[in-house]
């Protein structure tokens, strides 16, 4: 999970239900990564689920039942919940390195970002924390990344297929550096970046995947990128989405880079 420190509001913690029931009632009908817990129920269910919910919510004082029986949600549970629902921003993060591992998304106004991720106690929850500014967050990720401090000077970026790639990637403990990045070599025409990547990939010390979404008013799109870091390296990875395409860039990228990389993904 990421480091960041949450807000002095604590973290706030809802189940699939309890999340959908919020969402609804502020209008979204998106969130990501949050599969409908509804489906498949009928009419008549689904409307004492909603009242046993309804009393959930109610007893961890994240709804609250005015004097008239209007409902209303506290403004830091609002707040996190609308960013969650509405925002049109959002970045999916998966990472692992020598620390520790995370997933979850961050999703992205100009003036907040909040994260969701599932409770590691129950995998039907959620929690919702506040990480700050989107510079704050860009400042913390890459720390908790574990991206190397070093600069290798200008290596041009290998232009190879997604597909071959993968291959590679997932065969890397059954070959030796050299292996690697001769087959590298012959996908890339680079002799001297593809044992750069071939070291990167057999000594990484962390690694993960991103995945930027805007919504467009219909639907979201999305483009990706993958890391892979050893003490002295980081290879940024951008790659083809569509399935009739199959291409892979891997470019050596300095900490400061990832860094404006990711500023200027959250800020777009």
């Amino acid at each position: 999970m990421l480091t960041i420190h949450a807000s002095k509001q604590e973290t706030i913690t809802l189940n699939d239900k309890e999340f959908f029931f919020l969402a609804g009632i502020i209008g979204s009908d998106r969130l990501l990564g949050v599969e409908d817990p509804f489906v498949g129920y009928l009419t008549e269910e689904i409307a004492v689920e909603w009242e046993k919910t309804k009393q959930s919510l109610l007893s961890k004082q994240y709804l609250i039942q005015e004097e008239g029986g209007e409902l209303s949600i506290p403004p830091e549970v609002f707040s996190r919940v609308a960013i969650a629902g509405l925002a049109e921003r959002a970045c999916w993060l998966k990472y692992e390195n020598q620390d520790s591992a995370f997933e979850g998304y961050l999703h992205v106004t100009d003036e907040r970002v909040i994260q969701v991720c599932r409770s590691d106690e129950d995998n039907r929850c959620y929690m919702l924390s506040e990480l700050g500014t989107i510079d704050q967050t860009c400042d913390q990720l890459v720390e908790d990344l574990a991206l190397s401090d070093q600069n290798w000077g200008d290596i041009p970026a290998l232009l190879l297929s997604r597909k071959e790639f993968g291959d590679i990637y997932t065969s890397v403990t059954e070959h030796n550096c050299d292996d690697i990045g001769d087959r590298l070599a012959r996908l890339t025409d680079d002799a001297e970046g593809s044992i750069a990547l071939a070291k990167c990939m057999k000594n990484k010390v962390s690694s993960g995947e991103l995945q930027l979404s805007i919504w467009n008013g219909i639907s979201w799109e999305s483009q990706n990128a993958a890391f892979i870091v050893n003490e002295s390296m980081n290879w940024l990875l951008r790659m083809s989405l569509e399935g009739d395409q199959d291409w892979l860039t891997a470019a050596p990228a300095t900490k400061e880079q990832f860094r404006h990389m990711l500023l200027m993904w959250l800020k777009q």
